[in-house]
């Protein structure tokens, strides 16, 4: 039989740990290249558009989440996004901690696939383009190393 997602993800299903105190805090317990690997195909494949993972089970919608959230005039806002979706995803974590993160954010909305040409991201707030980008964007601060170690 296949393995669920969260035993392919280093077998930390929940509910279903053996020790009264819960799964180890080092991440060297359950963490390895094949488990990151899973978490980060795990996540692509629940932001990408239409029914989400294999069996579609679920159906996710950051950019509805971020238009429920947030004003409209910060949409095509690329630091306003980038600033929503790590508030959302590293809640305990300072500014100064990731400026890196909101950087790369930033860069990633900003730019087309090519890496230099200037992405139509704030342009097209009701296309294709702006709901694959938000998708892109947080999948790339969900697979982050420190979202892997939270």
């Amino acid at each position: 039989s296949v393995a669920s997602p969260l035993s392919r993800m280093g077998g930390m299903n929940l509910f279903d740990r053996d020790a009264p105190d819960g799964y180890p805090e080092n991440g060297a317990n359950w963490v390895s290249a094949g488990t990151l690997v899973e978490r980060i195909r795990y996540i692509q494949a629940f932001l990408n558009a239409g029914t989400g993972d294999d069996a579609g089970n679920h159906q996710c919608d950051p950019v509805g989440l971020l238009k429920a959230k947030v004003p409209s005039l910060s949409w095509g806002n690329a630091g306003d996004v980038t600033d929503y979706f790590l508030g959302i995803l590293y809640p305990a974590e300072g500014a100064a901690n990731l400026k890196l993160y909101r950087d790369a954010g930033v860069t990633f909305l900003n730019t087309a696939d090519d890496g230099i040409a200037s992405s139509p991201f704030s342009t097209g707030l009701s296309s294709t383009i702006y709901d694959t980008r938000i998708r892109g964007l947080v999948s790339m601060l969900m697979t982050l190393q420190r979202f892997q170690e939270q």
